[in-house]
């Protein structure tokens, strides 16, 4: 039986999913969910807990690494890597004879800086779907940049200084590395400039960057957090073309632009969209489907209709599912 409220929580067990209050023991999947509350002991992976580390420091802390399955308790629990951000990961749960996935925020496309997904097996899934609309179907990273590069060289072209405004953490890091490697100059806002740093003692190698400390950016590309887009680091950059990068359909992008007072806006994500969820679901072939997240009900349907049992959970609730 588990118990939905504010996390999964796999009842006769002390183990919480993604814990949004306090917990005896959580896994948590990434170091960029939402809402978070450290537990007393956290399960995750090494690459999580270094992210986690200045906000976890009266947890204790279990590092787990990919494909090392391990007891607690009756259980058998391994962790798998979800393809969202470097150290997401799944948790396979292994109890009296049936399989339980938790996928947390998985992605199927390649990912410069996340290690690609596994995908196996399972009796129950207990799926993130927060893209479960026909409307959100993101390209490949490659298809991504395209655009982006494309506006960056215009952008330097016309003695621009190109902005990009993206989420701190992920999504910044694979940018950065493409753009590096392409060989562009970089500029980082601090909070995107420390996790990169964090990154790096990660093994991830990137290009030519630097922290932004002046207006002495010429010829550079700064990247900055979407939720410093007010901040006076960007008005005093005179000349510049902003564009924002976000996760969003198509559709979206002209009121996003207007509503950030942006140049440009581009899609990118490094979460998996609807047709993603589906290739997901059925390669993972549960007998049962429990979705969480926006967009849960609508895709409960969705999955309904091809013959899966599939149900959605909105709202505190206990559930017979091993």
């Amino acid at each position: 039986m588990i118990e939905y409220n504010n996390g999964i929580h796999l009842k006769g067990t002390g183990l919480w999913f993604d814990s949004k209050k306090k917990a005896r023991l959580s896994f948590i999947s990434n170091a960029d969910i939402d809402k978070f509350t450290p537990p007393e002991k956290i399960i995750a992976t090494h690459e999580t807990i270094k992210f986690l580390e200045k906000k976890v420091k009266k947890s204790v802390l279990l590092a787990c690494p990919f494909y090392r399955p391990f007891s607690l308790g009756n259980l058998q629990v391994e962790l798998i890597p979800s393809g969202h951000m470097l150290g997401s990961a799944q948790i396979i749960v292994d109890k009296s004879e049936k399989t339980l996935i938790y996928s947390g925020d998985i992605n199927l496309k390649e990912l410069p800086t996340a290690e690609s997904i596994s995908i196996k097996h399972c009796n129950v899934l207990v799926l993130k779907c927060s893209f479960g609309l026909p409307e959100y179907i993101f390209p490949r990273f490659e298809e991504s940049m395209e655009p982006l590069i494309k506006f960056i060289g215009e952008a330097l072209s016309s003695n621009s200084t190109p902005m990009l405004m993206a989420n701190t953490m992920g999504v910044a890091q694979d940018i950065i590395k493409a753009l590096g490697e392409s060989g562009f100059k970089l500029r980082l806002h601090k909070s995107i400039y420390n996790v990169t740093k964090i990154y790096e003692e990660l093994g991830v190698s990137f290009g030519d960057y630097e922290l932004l400390q002046s207006e002495d950016i010429e010829e550079q590309v700064v990247i900055m957090p979407l939720e410093k887009i007010d901040s006076a680091n960007i008005h005093k950059i005179k000349s510049k073309k902003s564009a924002i990068i976000i996760e969003s359909g198509t559709e979206e992008l002209s009121s996003i632009t207007s509503e950030f007072n942006a140049d440009r806006a581009f899609t990118f994500s490094t979460r998996a969209g609807y047709d993603e969820l589906l290739k997901y679901v059925e390669k993972v072939n549960p007998e049962k489907v429990y979705l969480i997240d926006k967009y849960a009900n609508e895709f409960a349907k969705t999955l309904q209709n091809n013959g899966y049992e599939a149900i959605a959970l909105e709202k505190p609730t206990q559930l017979n599912l091993l």
